[in-house]
């Protein structure tokens, strides 16, 4: 089969066909949006990134965060970071494997970020990323359950949502106690962090 040039099987690097033309125009389009979202966030942490000329730390972070989502997104967009499951009642519906992956790199990438920022300990960091794997892990299993597996591993997965909740507020406390003058724009950091993660995993 020739698949040079070929869009449908990646440029000739696999021989997986793209599931793209099985998706929802509303699929496609939110998938694409998220792409250039995060391509254009990209350019703008590293437009900052070579501005500054030290402690440059959070933007490198979030850099390589938004980076990482680009590439993940556009896996998806493209039909690619994607399954087929069928469900209880015989249908089929997409499993984006590649949404997983994303959370795997770019959660432990932003909830260190936000650490720093609060001069966390690195047990306390060791915690955060520890519960962001379960939660992710969680979902992600639970992504390919049938009822009512699917379910609890989601409950699962929300319940290290609420425990990683606790452990970021509890940092986020201790840098208020600690004088941290940066303590309002980080109390401002973890709840639009915690609210998306929130959004992501309930909506999605």
């Amino acid at each position: 089969v020739e698949r040079s040039g070929n869009m449908g099987y990646m440029w000739g690097i696999t021989n997986t066909p793209s599931l793209q033309s099985d998706y929802e125009p509303a699929t496609k389009h939110f998938l694409l949006i998220g792409f250039l979202a995060m391509f254009c966030s990209s350019i703008v942490f590293a437009v900052y990134c070579f501005k500054k000329m030290d402690k440059r730390q959070q933007e490198n972070m979030v850099f390589l965060a938004t980076a990482a989502s680009t590439l993940f997104y556009y896996l998806m967009w493209s039909g690619f970071g994607v399954m087929h499951k069928l469900d209880s009642e015989g249908g089929t519906r997409e499993v984006f494997w590649a949404r997983y992956l994303d959370r795997f790199v770019t959660g432990p990438l932003l909830l260190y970020s936000l650490a720093d920022l609060c001069q966390a300990e690195l047990p306390e960091v060791l915690m955060l990323v520890s519960v962001d794997f379960f939660m992710t892990a969680a979902a992600g299993i639970g992504s390919t359950e049938l009822h009512p597996w699917k379910w609890i591993w989601w409950t699962i997965g929300m319940a290290f949502f609420v425990v990683l909740a606790i452990q970021v507020f509890g940092i986020v406390n201790q840098a208020k106690q600690a004088g941290n003058p940066l303590s309002y724009n980080i109390n401002i950091l973890a709840l639009l962090l915690l609210l998306s993660w929130l959004f992501y995993d309930t909506g999605w």
